[in-house]
């Protein structure tokens, strides 16, 4: 048993342990993956001109996916077929009208999951407006309408030219903040590869582990907007999602009525709408015994409930070492986050504090091992008993 002062001796190697992780802690660079663009060292962006120029580029390719500054009505048709660890999967469709001023209507299927929206001027009414969109559902439009941040000047840049099917692309990396001598890949960046010619987005990565390519052969232009026909999404080197832009046009004859909620909609409530993805950091250690200088993240690609931020679904993105992604969906699982009255789709990056037989020596790890919650100051987001979440 630990005496009250060796328990205060082992928070704070802990502790200094989190602090300066460039001196003590070791983490490997995410696992190679056919689709990481970036494989050598990118260089850092520090002078105003590169990065006014790499902002600019971003800014571009995220224009072209701003649908709603069109001010003719419009149509957009799109199918895709899933195949992974989710909730939903399978064939399905989903659509959006556009009036062209501000009112907007959204349908989507898959499998028993109809869902339709129908927003004005930040108002959304819908049917069964609690009902969650599914983790699926949300991925298709992030990577068709909403795959590049919206403030790229308050991240740190770091960009890679790089050739791939006689193609050069600009490779951008962006991250709050990164570690000492990262991989080329780092586990807290997220990528966007654009075609410096073009300004049209080829690659999307918002964590290591999924990437997102879009062909743009027989692509459907309209009002200054290029869209994909195809995104071809893959999750830890596997195809998840094919997505296929089946039409978008014109659409002047379109009825008003399509953009009033019904009495049903309107007694029911107003309804949430679906955030951008964002990235979270959750840091875990052993709940008791030594630790090694070990961190092993596992990113895990989940939705959050708009209203209590309690976890709808849930995939690991890592997993040849299935005890441990399986450790990662449990932890997750059984967290509350913040609510935001959005659903959220969130890249979580699980970092586990590997154990050991004894302080700082080799990491070992066990699949009865027991993860708390950890941060900065000793607390974490409280862990509550949840569903078992993916596979």
């Amino acid at each position: 048993m630990r005496t009250p002062a060796s328990r205060f001796g082992f928070r704070l190697l802990a502790a200094l342990l989190f602090c300066f992780p460039s001196v003590f802690s070791q983490t490997n660079g995410p696992p190679a993956d056919p689709h990481e663009m970036v494989t050598h060292e990118p260089r850092t962006l520090s002078k105003s001109a590169d990065r006014s120029a790499a902002i600019d580029l971003l800014n571009h390719a995220r224009q072209n996916f701003n649908l709603h500054d069109i001010h003719s009505p419009y149509a957009l048709k799109v199918s895709f077929e899933t195949n992974g660890a989710a909730q939903l999967e399978g064939e399905g469709t989903m659509e959006e009208l556009y009036d062209g001023q501000s009112h907007w209507r959204w349908t989507e299927q898959l499998q028993d999951s109809h869902v339709i929206r129908i927003g004005d001027d930040g108002h959304v009414d819908g049917t069964d407006p609690s009902k969650p969109v599914p983790l699926r559902v949300q991925l298709v439009r992030s990577v068709l309408l909403r795959p590049i941040v919206q403030t790229p000047a308050s991240f740190v840049m770091r960009k890679a030219d790089v050739e791939r099917e006689g193609k050069t692309m600009s490779c951008l990396l962006l991250s709050y903040s990164l570690p000492p001598n990262p991989a080329p890949r780092s586990w807290v960046e997220r990528e966007d590869c654009i075609d410096p010619a073009t300004g049209l987005l080829q690659t999307w990565s918002e964590a290591p582990g999924i990437y997102a390519v879009y062909d743009y052969t027989g692509a459907v232009a309209f009002h200054g907007h290029t869209l994909p026909r195809q995104i071809s999404i893959f999750e830890d080197g596997r195809p998840a999602v094919q997505v296929r832009v089946e039409s978008f046009e014109e659409a002047p004859n379109l009825d008003p009525g399509l953009f009033k909620p019904t009495p049903e909609m309107v007694d029911a409530g107003e309804s949430f709408t679906l955030a951008a993805p964002r990235r979270m950091p959750l840091r875990v250690d052993p709940s008791d015994g030594p630790t090694s200088p070990f961190f092993q993240p596992v990113i895990v690609h989940a939705t959050l409930d708009a209203q209590d931020g309690s976890v709808l679904d849930a995939e690991a993105l890592q997993t040849s070492d299935r005890d441990l992604s399986r450790a990662a969906l449990d932890v997750v699982a059984g967290t509350a986050f913040q609510p935001s009255g959005f659903q959220q789709e969130v890249f979580i990056n699980v970092q586990f504090h590997m154990p050991a037989a004894r302080i700082g020596g080799a990491p070992i790890f066990h699949s009865s091992v027991h993860w708390v919650i950890w941060d900065r100051h000793g607390k974490g987001p409280p862990v509550r008993r949840g569903p078992r979440i993916g596979n």
